[in-house]
């Protein structure tokens, strides 16, 4: 079974590059193991460059996971991923919007 899970990060924009090269050093590699293994189905993040929620000072990050079986479940609990999550809550003023489910469509 497929699910889903969107989440927006918002990070001060003065860390914004602390956190994408964090991002990048730690989750990506974890991201593609968990492709590898059949866990993730597809995993994105970007920057919004536009949005009903745009700010000075607020980077926000979108972050959409498609995952198989247990793969979410599996990553949450993942020592890497916990271990990175604390130290990305440091970039964050305030908790992100976090949404998931099982898709109902899909196309590509």
């Amino acid at each position: 079974m497929s699910e889903m899970a969107v989440l927006v990060i918002r990070i001060r924009k003065e860390q914004a590059g602390e956190y994408e090269r964090l991002f990048q050093q730690e989750e990506l590699p974890r991201w593609r193991d968990y492709h590898q293994r059949g866990l993730f189905k597809s995993a994105r993040i970007f920057r919004s460059a536009f949005g009903s929620s745009e700010s000075d000072d607020i980077a926000n990050y979108v972050i959409a996971v498609e995952s198989e079986g247990e793969g979410h479940h599996e990553h949450d609990n993942d020592p890497g991923f916990r271990s990175f999550n604390e130290r990305a809550d440091a970039f964050q003023p305030e908790d992100p919007l976090v949404f998931g489910g099982e898709p109902l469509f899909s196309v590509g």
